[in-house]
């Protein structure tokens, strides 16, 4: 806009006689103020004394004529400001300021007229150019429309580059995209369907390559003036097929040139500056997205081979430092992962349990009468754990005692009265009477439950239970040694495969982390146990030492050495695995 108003005041102030500076001030955006935006001559000048002429034009709404207080040094005339404003649309848009020197009222009423007409060719110039970008605009919209609106890429690229040749008035248009080393002509105008091992076709892809390897729009015509770029493709193809202007306009997406439009038109209708920055930007738009519909039609071959190519320019030719960088430490690491070898272990949880557990059982029906330990308390061999209650077994007690002191006093009656048959026959009953008082004594000693040995009570609280009724052979505590533990691994079923009896490892418990225990596999158990859903055998191990501080039940983390093997291998195997198992599963 500035440049455009810079070259109409220019041309104004060269047709006044005795013009000596101008400026034109332009609308702010409050549209309050005015700023002094161009000036003639092209440097700036003080405005100060342009206020009085902007602020007049501005209330009169009309050309004004003022004079300034200063003059001519050389002559001593005063100097004229003439001050009109422009108008865009009936609004105002700015006003223009001329310093004339002294001149006749005929001559000031000549130079305001024209001033007039200057600004009703300045409307009418800006009116032009903003019509000629709406339509340029508009052009590129529909352009791009078709290029979308269509199925398929073929009929969309032949629409456009038709559309393009009628609105340019071309004979023709062609399109082409490059392929490798060559350009492969996609679309011609007025043509659904061509040759494409023509002569006509083959020097237009000649052509449309040698612009993109030239990375610039080349224009081949008679009235053009001679250029720096190579035309000798251009050329050929106007003298063989009798084509009288050639402008190729290369394209670009992503960085990189991947095509080119060639418009070819008749001699007497040369390329002008205007067309040629008109269809260099409808190009710059049209071309991407025909690019991106093509590659999207393509099949699934050369779409890899397309991005194996990218990949390989992206990772080989010049710049992507990044990605170099990241491509160079990810074959680092492979290298290092091939070559390196680590111990293989196989990891699973683990728990510590007592190699032998004995249960302490109610070896009568009766009832609880005390408890007097519960699970984890610690106990020593002959502490009583907890009693039955004993009262129905004294009683029966002292009625086998009162028995047997009966019988007693009849047998030696019977022996005073040497009654044979009467002391064998109390005899018998006497016996039957102190095996009665035996039975119900053991049992009474049986209805305290001591501990078997030292150890650790694992189960068994009953001071909730106190008084209830409990069955013979009922189990009341169960008591674990305290220096016999052996290990039960869960190991999953890909790796059981790995794990060989005598194998060492090492077990870090959740309440012991800072101190690993060592143990041996000793059995490995056939039967699984499904958990998550997933399938876990039991691997059980025994411990070379133990602790005070190791109690049944505890948990934590275990690791089997298997042997040394590559770290590749460590890291890759389980997801090989599932390949195959995948692969089987899939295959017929």
């Amino acid at each position: 806009m500035n440049q455009l108003t810079s070259h109409w005041l220019s041309i104004l102030c060269s047709m006044i006689e005795g013009a000596i500076r101008a400026v034109v001030f332009f609308a702010a955006e409050d549209k309050q103020s005015f700023i002094p935006t161009v000036f003639w001559p092209e440097n700036n000048i003080d405005v100060q004394d342009f206020s009085p002429a902007v602020k007049t034009a501005l209330s009169k709404k009309k050309c004004v004529l003022l004079r300034q207080n200063i003059s001519d040094e050389e002559t001593g005339e005063p100097f004229d400001l003439i001050a009109c404003p422009l108008l865009l649309d009936k609004q105002l848009h700015g006003v223009i300021v001329l310093q004339l020197s002294g001149r006749t009222p005929a001559r000031q009423r000549a130079t305001m007229q024209l001033v007039e007409e200057a600004a009703v060719w300045f409307e009418a110039i800006i009116n032009q150019r903003v019509l000629t970008e709406k339509n340029q605009l508009v052009t590129l919209v529909e352009l791009v429309a078709s290029c979308i609106e269509h199925e398929r890429f073929e009929e969309a690229a032949t629409d456009v580059v038709t559309d393009l040749a009628t609105r340019f008035s071309s004979d023709r248009v062609s399109i082409g995209f490059l392929q490798g080393h060559e350009v492969k002509v996609e679309a011609v105008s007025h043509s659904a369907g061509f040759d494409s091992k023509s002569n006509l076709i083959r020097d237009i892809g000649e052509a449309m390559h040698e612009a993109i390897d030239q990375d610039s729009t080349i224009t081949c015509q008679a009235a053009a003036e001679p250029s720096v770029f190579l035309t000798r493709c251009h050329e050929t193809l106007a003298q063989t097929h009798g084509t009288g202007a050639i402008l190729t306009v290369p394209f670009v997406v992503n960085g990189n040139i991947t095509g080119a439009i060639l418009v070819e038109r008749p001699s007497d209708k040369p390329f002008g500056q205007t067309t040629i920055k008109h269809i260099e930007q409808i190009v710059s738009m049209i071309g991407p997205v025909l690019e991106i519909r093509r590659r999207d039609e393509q099949p699934l071959r050369q779409r890899v081979i397309t991005l194996g190519k990218r990949s390989l320019i992206s990772i080989f030719g010049a710049g992507h430092i990044g990605l170099k960088l990241t491509i160079t430490s990810l074959l680092l690491c492979l290298t290092f992962l091939t070559f390196t070898t680590a111990n293989y272990r196989i990891t699973g949880t683990a728990r510590l349990e007592a190699r032998t557990q004995l249960a302490v059982v109610a070896s009568q029906d009766g009832y609880i009468a005390e408890a007097n330990v519960r699970p984890g308390d610690i106990i020593h061999k002959g502490d009583i754990l907890g009693t039955l209650d004993d009262k129905d077994l004294q009683l029966e007690s002292r009625k086998w005692s009162s028995q047997l002191d009966q019988t007693q006093k009849e047998y030696r009656k019977a022996l005073a009265k040497h009654d044979r048959s009467g002391v064998n026959i109390i005899k018998a009953r006497k016996l039957m009477a102190e095996a009665q008082l035996n039975l119900v004594n053991e049992q009474l000693s049986r209805t305290r439950l001591t501990a078997p040995f030292d150890g650790l009570v694992v189960s068994g609280d009953l001071s909730h239970a106190l008084g209830s009724p409990v069955e013979r052979g009922q189990v009341l505590f169960t008591v674990a040694p305290l220096d016999g533990y052996r290990v039960v691994l869960k190991v999953d079923e890909r790796d059981i495969g790995s794990v060989k009896k005598r194998q060492q490892g090492n077990l870090v418990l959740s309440g012991m982390v800072e101190n690993p225990l060592h143990f041996a596999v000793e059995k490995i158990t056939p039967v699984s146990v499904v958990e998550e859903g997933r399938n876990y055998f039991q691997v059980e191990a025994k411990m070379d030492v133990n602790t005070d501080l190791l109690r049944p039940g505890m948990e934590g983390v275990a690791k089997i050495d298997v042997d040394r093997r590559k770290l590749i291998w460590i890291w890759s195997h389980r997801l090989v695995d599932w390949m195959r198992v995948a692969l089987w599963t899939w295959l017929p």
